[in-house]
């Protein structure tokens, strides 16, 4: 999966960009049939647990699958 997707994705539903997140969090899927914001989880590395939320929350909302 090309990381680029998944971050514009996360970045458009944070910004209230829904229609685009959606887009990238399709182009996601994809490429990558298997995605889910389970098996992603253990690779966010962030120094503050709200900024590995804030990630996996606009996840969320772009409708990737969670499991």
């Amino acid at each position: 999966m090309q990381i680029r997707h998944l971050l514009l994705t996360c970045a458009y539903a944070q910004s209230g960009h829904l229609e685009e997140a959606r887009n990238e969090a399709a182009e996601v899927l994809r490429i990558n049939l298997g995605f889910t914001i389970e098996g992603y989880k253990p690779i966010l590395c962030y120094k503050a647990p709200k900024d590995v939320e804030h990630r996996l929350d606009g996840m969320r909302k772009a409708g990737l699958p969670e499991a």
